[in-house]
């Protein structure tokens, strides 16, 4: 038995390494005449930035026994086609934008190596199914050392095409990757694999996965020590937490061959786990992800399962750094068949064709999870009603018009205007937020800014109540004709003919309902009893005994819903703070990314004088808004050296509530390596500031 030597990895915590880079890299030194050093803390508000709807699935591609019986059972595996149609039908029925893959073949045919003669890679059969939209990018894996194969191989085996990998595909462009080969001795009895991370081009969110090798056995048979097993998988561990550490928003999913939460701690102490809790009442956490025969026992003679039973574990594992809005482990996914002679006469070794048919299609189940992120209807009422990553459009109708005051605005008559979707946009047994600004002309009755329809009463409504002059958000008890409505109502007057941002919070697990005006909490009320709206989602009426009620006589706009329960210090931050700039570029790119690559990672530019981009936001829309960028040489990163910008505060164009603004820099050398970030401004307040981003000048 050798030794194996393991090299401990340094705690990192990802939010305190940006927050020393940044003050390194400009400090709080002014210029004359070059760009102010803007100081202060990074942007940690999640609602700034688009929700990651992110899976991690071990589809065992080629791995694992080829029948029942045999131990690790994957059903499928010679079926490119079949796992493709699996991943596919997860990614459409729970609308995700990203998925990373454990155990699947990818890249092209290997003469010599692959024998399904050219046939598209499991990895190549996903990509079509889901679509040109998407784009993917993976990394090897190699089996342990043998004699034919001292190094270890990588090819497919039983006649697939490609590489045993592991993989990332994103809805959108990938322009960047980052990939770490795993710490594990080639002769270590366990397959070696790569981290592999990926940024796409206007995410701010990167993405990693990888497949963890577990050594307990190798312990258990003595081929190694315990302490040695250990070490090798905390070594690996300590290489994914390492490339996570300079990402500022990042996804991380994978295999990690563990249920014991112990060695994955290190992740779990600067990220968030998307099962570790659970999102409503019933909800279940840290639920099984692998499944696998309780016993191997099979009948010698004829080869059939003798014991039905199933074995479970939580293997597989999802982690952010912003939290989650929501989390499940699909494990119906995962095959559970039951295999004995009395259920599936012919799986054995005798009937001739064997015929077993699973019920899942790998022996892991697909983990899924949403970050809290940006909102899934956004609508600014400035001439229309679309926007957000829900994609429903609003149908004006009745008495209503299109205000022309800064910012925009929808004007309703209080008779019969509103704004109606085609269908649900809460799920109303769910937490959620809900967020308008609103305006009620003088002399109004009790009238509704906005609601969730269901068949005989709106399931969640946000109104103005004329008799005691407040506001109230309140969600019924059931869908009847009885007013058992819960309220959460408003401790001061609410003023009419002024703008007032109303935010109204449904917290499921806690089963509260809360309140807040102008981003200060204003009420709560308990909610213990859930049910399914299933109606239209209406701005400017509810719906009361079945009949249109409470039309919003004033002006609305911004209005916004999320899939998260926000907190008081985010609906604070939604209504009085500005955010960082989101959404960061520089162009024009020629061969990578030349955003936000921290730490070192730098894209490329194919201009002297590049343009930078961002989007901001203020939460007035009727409010101008700017960016005020910082650009530095960081060609020696030991002496970073302010670039004057040739503009007063280094700042870009105006918005008027929210936009992409844009600054071209002056002349820089090509060659060079800089440094940019910005915060976003209204002449009298200032954002925190945005993560440092970097790119190389290539003009050519």
């Amino acid at each position: 038995m050798r030794p194996y030597a393991h090299r401990p990895y340094a705690r990192r915590h990802t939010r305190t390494l940006v927050v020393l880079l940044a003050a390194v890299l400009l400090g709080t030194a002014v210029f004359p005449g070059r760009a102010l050093a803007v100081t202060g803390p990074p942007a940690t508000d999640a609602h700034t930035r688009p929700s990651v709807r992110a899976m991690t699935w071990n589809i065992c591609g080629e791995a694992g026994g080829g029948t029942p019986g045999t131990g690790a059972y994957c059903p499928d595996r010679n079926d490119p086609r079949a796992k493709a149609a699996a991943v596919a039908e997860v990614v459409r029925a729970r609308d995700l934008n990203a998925v990373m893959l454990q155990e699947v073949c990818s890249g092209p045919f290997v003469p010599g190596l692959n024998s399904g003669s050219g046939a598209p890679s499991q990895l190549d059969e996903i990509a079509a199914e889901l679509g040109p939209e998407w784009s993917f990018r993976w990394a090897e894996v190699w089996r342990p050392a043998t004699t034919a194969f001292p190094q270890g191989s990588s090819y497919c085996r039983g006649g697939l095409t490609g590489t045993l990998s592991v993989a990332v595909g994103v809805k959108g462009r990938i322009d960047w990757q980052r990939i770490r080969t795993m710490p594990v001795p080639v002769d270590a009895g366990q397959s070696r694999t790569q981290a592999l991370c990926v940024g796409a081009a206007g995410w701010e969110s990167h993405l990693c996965t990888a497949h963890v090798a577990n050594f307990d056995a190798a312990a258990r048979q003595g081929r190694m020590t315990q302490a040695e097993a250990d070490g090798l998988y905390a070594d690996q561990i300590g290489v994914i937490r390492e490339m996570v550490a300079g990402l500022p928003s990042v996804v991380v999913g994978g295999d990690f061959n563990t249920r014991l939460r112990t060695k994955v701690q290190p992740l779990y102490d600067t990220l968030y786990e998307c099962d570790e809790r659970s999102y409503f009442p019933g909800d279940a956490a840290a639920e099984p992800t692998h499944f696998s025969p309780a016993t191997a026992s099979t009948d010698p003679v004829t080869g059939a399962i003798t014991d039905s039973r199933y074995g479970t574990a939580r293997l597989d594992y999802l982690f952010s750094t912003d939290a989650f809005s929501g989390c499940d482990s699909w494990t119906e996914k995962a095959d559970q068949a039951d295999y004995t002679p009395a259920a599936q006469p012919a799986c054995d070794n005798v009937t001739t064709p064997r015929v077993c048919v699973p019920t899942g299609t790998s022996d892991h189940a697909p983990v899924y999870g949403s970050t809290q992120g940006g909102p899934a209807l956004d609508w600014r009422m400035d001439g229309t009603a679309s926007g957000g990553s829900g994609g429903l459009t609003g149908t004006p109708s009745g008495g209503f018009s299109w205000s022309t005051e800064p910012g925009g605005a929808l004007e309703l008559d209080g008779v019969s205007g509103a704004v109606t979707t085609p269908g649900p946009v809460l799920d109303t047994r769910r937490s959620f937020t809900v967020s308008a600004w609103a305006k009620a002309d003088p002399g109004t009755g009790t009238a509704a800014v906005l609601a969730q329809d269901g068949e005989v009463i709106s399931g969640a409504m946000l109104w103005y109540n004329a008799p005691d002059r407040t506001w109230r958000f309140g969600m019924p008890r059931a869908d009847g004709p009885e007013w058992n409505v819960d309220q959460a109502i408003s401790r001061t007057q609410a003023a009419t003919g002024v703008w007032t941002r109303l935010t109204g919070v449904h917290d499921a697990e806690a089963e509260t309902l809360t309140l807040y005006v102008d981003g200060a909490p204003a009420g709560t009320a308990p909610h213990t009893t859930t049910w399914a709206a299933n109606g239209p989602f209406v701005v400017g009426r509810d719906l009361v005994k079945g009949r249109q009620n409470a039309f919003w006589d004033g002006r609305v706009r911004s209005v916004e819903t999320y899939d998260h329960p926000m907190t008081a210090a985010q609906a604070l931050t939604h209504a009085r703070t500005l955010t960082a700039p989101t959404a960061r570029a520089a162009q024009p790119s020629a061969t990578g990314p030349a955003g936000c690559q921290a730490l070192g990672g730098y894209g490329t530019v194919s201009s002297r004088t590049p343009t930078l981009t961002v989007h901001v936001a203020h939460p007035d829309p009727s409010k101008q808004v700017w960016a005020e960028f910082g650009l530095w040489d960081n060609t020696d990163p030991t002496r970073p050296q302010p670039v004057a910008l040739g503009t007063p505060g280094s700042a870009s164009g105006k918005a008027v509530g929210r936009g992409t603004v844009t600054l071209t820099v002056p002349p820089l050398v090509d060659g060079h390596a800089y440094g940019w970030r910005a915060r976003t401004t209204d002449g009298t307040t200032a954002s925190a500031i945005s993560t440092n981003c970097h790119f190389r000048v290539a003009a050519g």
